[in-house]
C-alpha cells in the first residue's frame, strides 16, 4: 500500500501510472479496504450459513416458473439469506464501532474514531468522559443493532 508497495509497483510496472499513487496509505481508502480485509470473514460465513440451508427445490421451482436468474436471486435467495446478512451486519458493526487500532495504523494518525477517542481519553486520565464516551457509543451500537433486528426476527429464523 505504500510508496513502494505492492500495489504502487504492480500499476507501475503495468503503465498504468506513472508515479506512486499517495492515497493508497494513509487515508481513508486505506482504512475501508483494511476493514473490507479484517471484517470479510464475519459477513461471509453468516451468509453461507443460511444460503447452505435454503432448499433446492425452491429455486428449482422458480426456474421451473420461469424466473430469471436475477428474479430468482431478488425474489427467493435474498429474502431467505436476511437472518444471516443481519447476523454478519450486526457482527461487522459491533467490531467496526470498537476498532481503534485499524483506523490509526491505517490512516497514519489522521482519521478518528470513537474507540481512538476512548483511548485518549483513558491515556490522558479523563475517566468519566471515556466512560460518558463508550456509554455513547453503547447506545449508538444497541440503536442500530435494534433498527437491524426490526427488518428480521433473527430468533424466528434461526
Amino acid at each position: 500500500m505504500g510508496r513502494n508497495g505492492l500495489a504502487n509497483s504492480a500499476l507501475i510496472s503495468a503503465g498504468v501510472i506513472d508515479e506512486p499513487l499517495e492515497w493508497l496509505l494513509f487515508s481513508d481508502f486505506a482504512v475501508v479496504l483494511a476493514f473490507v480485509h479484517l471484517y470479510c470473514l464475519f459477513m461471509v460465513v453468516p451468509i453461507f450459513n443460511t444460503m447452505m440451508r435454503i432448499d433446492r427445490s425452491l429455486i428449482e421451482a422458480a426456474r421451473d416458473a420461469g424466473a430469471s436468474g436475477f428474479q430468482i436471486l431478488t425474489n427467493v435467495i435474498i429474502p431467505l439469506t436476511k437472518p444471516g446478512i443481519m447476523i454478519g451486519s450486526i457482527f461487522v458493526v459491533t467490531l467496526v464501532m470498537g476498532d481503534f487500532i485499524t483506523v490509526r495504523f491505517m490512516s497514519g494518525g489522521q482519521s478518528a474514531s470513537v474507540g481512538r477517542v476512548i483511548s485518549n481519553e483513558i491515556a490522558l486520565l479523563q475517566y468519566p468522559a471515556a466512560a460518558a464516551s463508550a456509554v455513547v457509543l453503547l447506545i449508538t451500537v444497541l440503536i442500530m443493532i435494534g433498527i437491524m433486528m426490526r427488518f428480521v426476527d433473527i430468533r424466528r429464523e434461526l
